[in-house]
């Protein structure tokens, strides 16, 4: 899931329950606990052990991590493959089974040339199916 910089944490539990996101989140053991007197988006706890959930759930895919981005730029992914090696162009998500190039073509913040800069790394990776 791709969030803005800027974004309100506080709102977040009407980005994850409108989204599939929300059972990604449930697969992996984390979901709003709902209060018996209302629906206000879950108790405390629960509501921060989401956004905890949300900001490092791609800790273990880091390239992936960073080709969701909201401030990626071809810098960034050059950076990347360089330290880590181009390999890193076919990495596949453990959690949405995705490419680095199927996240930076989701990621509308992403520049062209950035999508670009994977593709001349490793032009196969765009026959890599993703799971969704």
């Amino acid at each position: 899931m791709i969030l803005p910089n800027d974004i309100d944490l506080d709102n977040v539990r009407v980005i994850i329950d409108e989204t599939a996101i929300s059972q990604i989140a449930e697969n992996a053991g984390v979901a709003y606990e709902r209060t018996e007197c209302c629906d206000d988006g879950g108790t405390e706890e629960s509501s921060r052990r989401v956004n905890e959930w949300l900001i490092q759930h791609m800790d273990n895919s880091p390239f992936h991590k960073l080709c969701y981005n909201s401030s990626i730029t071809t810098k960034h992914i050059n950076d990347y493959l360089n330290e880590h090696g181009n390999d890193s162009a076919r990495a596949i998500d453990t959690i949405h089974g995705m490419t680095p190039l199927h996240v930076l073509s989701m990621n509308p913040h992403a520049p062209a040339d950035a999508i670009a800069a994977v593709l001349d790394v490793d032009m196969e990776v765009v026959f890599c199916l993703d799971g969704q």
